[in-house]
């Protein structure tokens, strides 16, 4: 017996073949769905660990500012202390350099010449004392004139006055000092 088929077999493949593209379309739409949440998911995981370096980064710098504030704190303290220490050697040097001074000073007196004021103005001395002579004066000169640290010795004034009735010469000189420095170059030169 001969069979025929009532059903249209076209409509049914042509039904199957729209579902199955129905059914690709879906699959793709679902598989952009995934892919898309998937980056959305990734974007955002980075970006949350992005904004985490980000706060690291922000408190790290707060604390290098501050190590830097401290920083700058020593340079400070240290130009402080390098000013003091500048002042300390100049007030040694001052404090030797007065100290060489006197010293020269009692090795040129006379006996017989008394000293009663010294003024030191850096690189000029200026003393103020009382002689028994002219000679005596003279004398202390050439004392002061044969010594390396006195240069150019002036007498500026020399008078007549009377200490508790004895007559004494009443002098004033002007003189320059040599620093060691220079004292010593002309030691070598000589």
């Amino acid at each position: 017996m001969i069979r025929i088929n009532l059903l249209p077999y076209r409509v049914a493949r042509r039904q199957r073949q729209i579902l199955q593209h129905i059914a690709v379309t879906a699959g793709v739409i679902g598989l952009a769905l995934v892919l898309s949440v998937a980056a959305h998911v990734t974007n955002t995981m980075t970006l949350s660990s992005l904004k985490d370096q980000y706060h690291d980064l922000v408190q790290q710098n707060q604390v290098l500012l501050k190590k830097i504030g401290k920083i700058k704190d020593l340079d400070k303290l240290r130009e402080d202390v390098e000013r003091k220490l500048k002042l300390v050697d100049t007030l040694q040097h001052g404090r030797f350099r007065s100290m060489e001074t006197l010293v020269a000073l009692s090795k040129a007196i006379p006996d017989n010449v008394w000293l009663t004021d010294v003024v030191d103005k850096g690189g000029e001395i200026q003393l103020t004392g009382l002689g028994e002579s002219n000679k005596a004066v003279a004398n202390f000169m050439r004392a002061l004139d044969q010594s390396p640290l006195f240069t150019n010795v002036r007498l500026q004034v020399i008078s007549r006055q009377q200490v508790n009735g004895t007559p004494v010469r009443q002098f004033s000189l002007a003189m320059g000092r040599v620093e060691k420095s220079a004292a010593k170059k002309a030691k070598e030169g000589t």
